[in-house]
């Protein structure tokens, strides 16, 4: 496995969850606070699948523009800049509990 890439760091709005993701995408660790305990199940892995998402999405821009510094085209099934801000602005808008902890 690679090592995690602190650029590709990605924090939960509420500060508490992070997904560390390696060089391609994969994933290195994520740390959950103990707050995370008293979360309703749903929203708590809404928060980790759309920390995840953005971390993942990152690290994925990062390899589409190798592709495209080498004079390629990538895949039209490779995620977009688009597909990363979306998935930026879908975390941003996401609450634990009901308010930002």
């Amino acid at each position: 496995m690679s090592e995690p890439d602190p650029r590709l760091d990605v924090v939960h709005p509420s500060g508490h969850v992070m997904f560390r993701s390696c060089r391609g995408g994969y994933l290195h660790s994520v740390v959950l606070s103990e707050v995370v305990a008293d979360v309703d199940a749903e929203r708590l892995a809404q928060a980790v699948l759309r920390t995840a998402d953005v971390s993942h999405l990152k690290a994925v821009m990062e390899i589409r523009q190798e592709i495209l510094d080498a004079g390629f085209s990538p895949s039209a099934e490779l995620p977009t800049p688009a597909d990363l801000a979306r998935a930026e602005a879908a975390l941003d808008d996401h609450e634990l509990g009901g308010k930002q902890l």
